[in-house]
C-alpha cells in the first residue's frame, strides 16, 4: 500500500511541477493573448496561427522525432553509469539537433513563396516565411536542450527554462505588436524560438557533462538508432501538423482570416489549461514507462494510476471553465472574439477523452511499436480532418468543437481496444468508476449551461462545481493520503 502511495504521489509531484509551470504559463498566456487580441485583432491572429502552423509543420519534418527519441537514448545510457558514452549520446543529440535545424530553416526559406501562395492565396506574405525560417532553426536547437535536460532527469531546471522564456517572449512580444503592429507578427516569432533557445541554453550548461567532440560523420553513424526511431515516430507526429495545417487553410479559404483567428484561439484556449498534465506524461510518466515497457502487468499498473490521477484533477478544471467560458474569453481576448464559446464548450468536454487516449497511447510508443503507432496516427487525423470540414460546413466554428468532441470519443474507444488486443490492456475498477464520474460531470455541466438561466439552473451548477471539487479531494486523500501529506508539509 504504501508503495502505492509512493507511485501516486510521484505522478502528483511530477504533475505539480509541469502544472505549476503551465499556471505560469496561462497567466502568460493570458496577458499575450490580451495584447494580440487588442493590437492585432483577429485577422493578425489568424496569421499568427498560420505562420506557427507552417513552422511547426516544418519542424515536423525535420525534427526526425528527436525530442522523443534522443530523449531515450540519453536516459538509457545514463543508468548504464558510462560517462564517456552519456556524453557521446549528449554530443550526439546536439549535433544532430544543429543539422536537422539548418535543414529545416533551408526548407521554409527556399519555398517561402510557396508557402506564401498556399497559405494566402498571394505571395505578400513571402518575406514573413523567409523571416520565420530562423525561427525554425532556433526551435530545433531548443529540442536538443530540452533531451538532455529530460534524459538527465533535470525536471526543475526544465520548468524553470520554460518560465523564464514565456516571460520574455511576453516582454517582447508586447514591445513589438504595441510599435509594428500586424508587421512585427514574425519577428515576435523569431524572438519567441531564440528566448527558449538560450534559455534552455543557458539551464544546460549548469548539467555536469563532459565534453565531447564528434564528427558529422560518426553523428550519423553512431546516431543511426536514435533516427530510426525518431524518424518512425515523427510520421505520426508529423501527420498531426499536416491536419492542423490543413485545417487552418482550409477555413481560409471557406471563411477568411478572421476565422481562422477564431478557431486558433478557440484551440489554444482548449488546449491552455490541460497541458499540464499532457507535460507531465512527456516529461515524467513516458520515461516511467519505457522502463517497465517490457512487462504488461506493470504497464498495466502505470498506465492506471497515471490515468486515475490525471482525470481527478481535470475533471473539476473542466466543470469550471463550462460555466466560466463567457467570462474567460472576454478575459483574454475581447468580445470580438466571443463566437468561439460555442467551439470550447464542446472542445473542453473532449479534452477528458483525450488526456486519457494520450496515457493509453504512449503504451504503443514505450514499447517500440513505431510502425503500430503511424498507421494509427495518419488515419485517425484523416477522419479528425474530415470530422472538422463537415463540422464546419454545418456549425461553423460551433460545429469544429462538436468534432472535435466526438473525435476524441471514437478515438479513445479505438486506442482502449488497440492497446488490449496488442498488449492485453485494460483499465481497473478504481479507473472506470473514477471516468463514469467524470463523465457524468462533465457533461451534466454542458448540458446545464444551455439552459436558460435561472435560480435552480444556478444552485444544480453550485452543486455540480463542488461536488467535482469534494471528490477529487476524496479520492486524492485515498490514493495518496492526502491529509497526511498537507499535515507533513505545514
Amino acid at each position: 500500500m504504501k508503495d502505492n502511495r509512493n507511485e501516486y504521489k510521484q505522478i502528483l509531484k511530477a504533475t505539480s511541477i509541469f502544472g505549476g509551470v503551465q499556471f505560469f504559463n496561462v497567466l502568460i498566456s493570458i496577458a499575450k493573448s490580451k495584447i494580440v487580441a487588442i493590437l492585432i485583432g483577429t485577422a493578425g491572429l489568424g496569421i499568427l496561427g498560420i505562420l506557427t502552423s507552417t513552422v511547426n509543420l516544418i519542424l515536423g519534418i525535420s525534427r526526425l522525432g528527436l525530442d522523443f527519441s534522443s530523449v531515450k537514448e540519453i536516459a538509457a545510457s545514463k543508468t548504464n553509469e558510462d560517462k564517456s558514452e552519456v556524453s557521446r549520446k549528449v554530443a550526439i543529440t546536439k549535433r544532430l539537433t544543429w543539422l536537422t535545424g539548418l535543414l529545416g530553416a533551408l526548407i521554409i526559406l527556399i519555398i517561402s513563396p510557396l508557402l506564401s501562395k498556399i497559405a494566402f492565396g498571394n505571395n505578400d506574405f513571402t518575406i514573413y516565411f523567409i523571416i520565420i525560417s530562423v525561427a525554425v532553426f532556433f526551435n530545433q536547437m531548443t529540442v536538443g536542450n530540452m533531451a538532455i535536460l529530460q534524459g538527465f532527469n533535470e525536471l526543475k531546471k526544465l520548468a524553470k527554462s520554460t518560465i523564464l522564456a514565456s516571460f520574455f517572449s511576453l516582454l517582447f512580444a508586447a514591445i513589438i505588436y504595441y510599435f509594428f503592429g500586424q508587421s512585427g507578427i514574425p519577428w515576435v516569432i523569431v524572438i519567441t524560438a531564440a528566448t527558449a533557445y538560450l534559455s534552455s541554453r543557458y539551464f544546460v550548461l549548469q548539467v555536469s557533462i563532459t565534453k565531447t567532440l564528434i564528427s558529422i560523420k560518426n553523428t550519423i553513424i553512431e546516431g543511426k538508432s536514435m533516427l530510426r526511431l525518431g524518424i518512425v515516430l515523427s510520421l505520426g507526429a508529423l501527420a498531426s501538423l499536416v491536419n492542423s495545417y490543413s485545417v487552418q487553410i482550409y477555413i481560409t479559404n471557406s471563411g477568411g482570416v478572421e476565422q481562422v483567428g477564431l478557431f486558433t484561439a478557440g484551440i489554444v484556449l482548449i488546449d491552455s489549461y490541460v497541458l499540464l498534465f499532457f507535460n507531465a506524461l512527456s516529461k515524467d510518466f513516458f520515461p516511467r514507462l519505457s522502463e517497465v515497457a517490457s512487462k504488461n502487468s506493470l504497464v498495466k499498473k502505470a498506465v492506471n494510476k497515471q490515468a486515475i490521477i490525471t482525470v481527478l484533477l481535470l475533471t473539476p478544471i473542466i466543470v469550471l471553465f463550462l460555466i466560466f467560458k463567457s467570462f474567460i474569453v472576454k478575459l483574454l481576448y475581447t468580445e470580438e472574439f466571443l463566437p468561439i464559446v460555442g467551439m470550447i464548450s464542446f472542445g473542453i468536454v473532449g479534452i477528458l477523452f483525450k488526456a486519457v487516449s494520450w496515457v493509453m497511447g504512449f503504451i504503443i510508443i514505450a514499447k517500440g511499436d513505431s510502425k503500430l503507432y503511424v498507421k494509427i496516427e495518419i488515419i485517425s487525423n484523416i477522419v479528425l480532418f474530415v470530422m472538422i470540414v463537415i463540422g464546419y460546413r454545418f456549425k461553423g466554428i460551433t460545429g469544429i468543437g462538436i468534432s472535435y468532441m466526438i473525435y476524441y470519443i471514437l478515438y479513445t474507444i479505438l486506442i482502449r481496444n488497440v492497446v488490449g488486443n496488442h498488449y492485453k490492456f485494460s483499465f481497473g475498477k478504481d479507473f472506470i468508476r473514477i471516468m463514469i464520474t467524470s463523465m457524468f460531470l462533465c457533461f451534466l455541466t454542458l448540458y446545464l449551461v444551455y439552459l436558460e438561466t435561472t435560480f435552480s439552473k444556478s444552485v444544480l451548477l453550485i452543486v455540480v462545481v463542488l461536488f467535482s471539487l469534494v471528490y477529487t479531494l476524496f479520492m486524492l486523500n485515498r490514493f495518496i493520503g492526502l491529509k497526511e501529506l498537507i499535515k507533513n508539509k505545514l
